[in-house]
């Protein structure tokens, strides 16, 4: 077996496991219904659920649009930005304990960390710049989806999207900050693939 297959084994137990126990957490805490609504209303979940069916694919030897460069981009973006943005406006804020704290390991240091491992791994040299605008669709879609939804019931997954937090200027800049996180991070994995595709070259000919 490959070590990319390999890798993508692990990522994929690491990201299911979190997701289990998140699930779990929440459950026993606010109850089945309330659990799940909060519980898909959070980019990070939604990205390791992402994240975890691309490995689980890769792991199985799959070749489909799953596994194909775009996808792999597109959950590199999403997943790197989670472990980022965590780390940077988020870990601070809170001190988890127990099962929470692994949790909490594995879907933002852990998970990040195993994919882009993963990312590196796979072949190289099929993306274009073009390909960078993909990327930000997950996130668009998301934060169209995250303001709906706190519309309707007031509750927003992140502090940041809240407009009862900020004014409406601080809020949309927030989103264009975030808009433009992703768009860095996409940057980098379209400019590291076709890097690491045109050292994968120079190899084979030297």
């Amino acid at each position: 077996m490959s070590a990319s297959r390999i890798v993508a084994g692990i990522a994929a137990l690491v990201g299911w496991a979190g997701l289990v126990l998140q699930y779990v957490i929440f459950a026993d805490r606010v109850g089945l219904g309330l659990a799940t609504w909060r519980y898909v209303g959070f980019f990070t979940v939604l990205s390791n659920i992402g994240i975890a069916c691309i490995a689980s694919a890769i792991a199985l030897g799959r070749r489909n649009r799953l596994t194909a460069a775009r996808a792999r981009l597109m959950g590199l973006t999403a997943i790197v930005t989670v472990g980022f943005v965590y780390s940077i406006l988020l870990r601070s804020m809170w001190n988890p304990t127990g099962l929470q704290k692994l949790v909490d390991a594995a879907l933002h240091d852990w998970t990040p960390i195993l994919y882009a491992i993963l990312w590196a791994l796979m072949p190289h040299g099929e993306l274009k710049w073009s390909d960078l605008k993909w990327a930000l669709v997950p996130p668009a879609l998301y934060l169209a989806y995250a303001m709906a939804r706190g519309a309707v019931d007031g509750w927003y997954p992140y502090y940041f999207l809240n407009p009862a937090l900020q004014s409406g200027i601080e809020l949309a800049m927030s989103i264009v900050g975030m808009i433009g996180v992703f768009a860095i991070i996409a940057g980098c994995g379209v400019a590291l693939d076709m890097r690491l595709a045109g050292k994968k070259g120079q190899a084979v000919t030297e």
